[in-house]
């Protein structure tokens, strides 16, 4: 087995290894005093949206729009309303 090849599996040596929970909270203490670690935010709150958000965004919207008119039209069609 080729193991992590992305770099996120455990670490070697004394930083991959906890021995207990008081050192993993230290550690994690000090990560998030790390100015760089705690201006990051994680997820996609960290970005503006682009326009490539905003037009797959608009083509789901309007997939949808016609799925709902899929189902609608065949009962406003029966009811002789749009002719």
């Amino acid at each position: 087995m080729a193991g992590h090849l992305n770099g996120s599996g455990p670490k070697d040596g004394a930083e991959g290894k906890v021995a207990s929970l008081d050192e993993a909270r230290r550690r994690a203490a000090a990560r998030a005093k790390d100015p760089r670690v705690a201006a990051k935010v994680p997820g996609p709150a960290s970005r503006p949206m682009t326009a490539r958000d905003w037009m797959i965004g608009a083509v789901v919207m309007a997939m949808a729009a016609g799925m709902v008119w899929h189902w609608v039209a065949p009962l406003v069609g029966a009811r002789g309303l749009v002719r």
